[in-house]
């Protein structure tokens, strides 16, 4: 039944599960380490459960539900892995390899959403002071060795950048004569969803790049110059939180929330909201319209 003038190509019905996922996952090399990785791990192991050699038109959706509910996994990490599958069929479809998307069928557990923890602007300056005392004190280091955590607090308030993010912004990604400041779309920069975003570069961006120096490639860096990871970054900013006496569920990602939830109730349209922290859809930002009528 081959047509040689069809653009369509016959389906490869015989691919296997191991096979696949291989395939799958050099596609999505444009995608930050920590998608990568996640990727890697929960194809790894439905490719172990089902056995590396199972067809992919051979699996529904009841061979995933009992992946799904393996392990004695919570309620949160059932949906993750969900998601995390969903997309490897939606691919696995267009090629042909498979008919359906066994996701559409599962039965999954009702998450309690939580509503993310912004700070108040008294709990920022409460860690900008935290910070710069814990400088003056310190014995063991040069003074003003730490002072880099205060630059990337004030960064994070305002432009609600993620961890990753903040890590790889560097100074050829900000330009002053256009205003703007480039969020991914340069090689060695990747963010959450492998799409580049534009910022506007504000007066009080500006101020705070101003204040901090030029002289290493990325913006926020250590005092000796050394680009920080993002579990560097997020493990030190939990021991400013500690030392000032915020609640324990503040991270490094609450200040995202807080530049979210700023900008919502400075009465913002939640469609620029959710380009200008790069969110995936309309509905993650609309959490934040609630947080900030509770607040």
């Amino acid at each position: 039944s081959y047509n040689p003038w069809s653009s369509r190509q016959p389906k490869e019905e015989g691919r296997t599960l191991g096979q696949a996922v291989g395939l799958f996952v050099e596609t999505r090399s444009n995608l930050s380490p920590q998608s990568i990785q996640k990727y890697r791990s929960v194809l790894g192991q439905f490719s172990k459960w089902m056995g590396p050699k199972k067809r992919l038109i051979d699996i529904g959706y009841k061979e995933v539900q009992s992946f799904i509910d393996g392990g004695n996994r919570k309620a949160v990490t059932k949906k993750t892995y969900s998601t995390t599958l969903s997309p490897f069929f939606n691919w696995s479809i267009e090629q042909g390899w498979m008919q359906t998307n066994p996701i559409k069928k599962l039965r999954l557990p009702k998450i309690q959403q939580s509503l993310p923890r912004a700070l108040t602007e008294a709990e920022v300056q409460l860690l900008l002071d935290t910070v710069d005392e814990y400088d003056s004190r310190a014995k063991h280091f040069k003074q003003g060795a730490t002072l880099w955590m205060k630059d990337a607090i004030r960064l994070a308030v305002v432009l609600g950048l993620r961890a990753s993010e903040l890590c790889q912004l560097r100074w050829e990604d900000v330009d002053y004569q256009n205003k703007t400041i480039r969020i991914g779309g340069r090689p060695g920069f990747k963010t959450k969803n492998a799409k580049r975003r534009l910022l506007p570069l504000t007066p009080k961006v500006e101020g705070i790049l101003n204040s901090i120096s030029e002289s290493h490639k990325t913006v926020i860096a250590s005092s000796t110059g050394r680009k920080l990871s993002e579990r560097y970054l997020s493990v030190r900013f939990k021991t400013f939180v500690r030392l000032c006496g915020l609640d324990e569920r503040v991270s490094l990602h609450s200040l995202r929330h807080t530049a979210c939830t700023n900008l919502i109730t400075a009465g913002v349209p939640i469609e620029a909201v959710r380009l200008y922290l790069g969110h995936s859809s309309i509905s993650v930002t609309q959490r934040y319209i609630h947080m900030s009528s509770h607040s």
